[in-house]
């Protein structure tokens, strides 16, 4: 499902137009993004949560050079699916 198939689904269960549903997804998505970016994690109950990682310096093989090479520290994002998400998948 893209973010198009997601706003028409929720503009045909609320009544309300395409272009404010979209809207809605885009604020969401910005104010996900600004808190993260922040350094604050973003919990919803029961639906997802978003948390910065840090992965700390690392040796790895880089198999384009077939060398061993120093990897960077990387800040990213984990997402993970809420409680009622999780048992929803899981019984189908």
């Amino acid at each position: 499902m893209k973010k198009n198939d997601v706003v028409k689904e929720i503009s045909k269960r609320l009544g309300l137009p395409k272009v404010e549903c979209g809207k809605i997804i885009e604020t969401f998505a910005d104010v996900v993004k600004e808190a993260l970016v922040n350094g604050e994690n973003v919990m919803i109950k029961d639906f997802v949560s978003f948390e910065i990682s840090e992965r700390k310096e690392r040796q790895g093989y880089n198999p384009t050079t077939g060398k061993i090479e120093t990897f960077e520290p990387v800040r990213t994002v984990k997402c993970k699916a809420g409680k009622s998400i999780k048992k929803a998948v899981k019984e189908v």
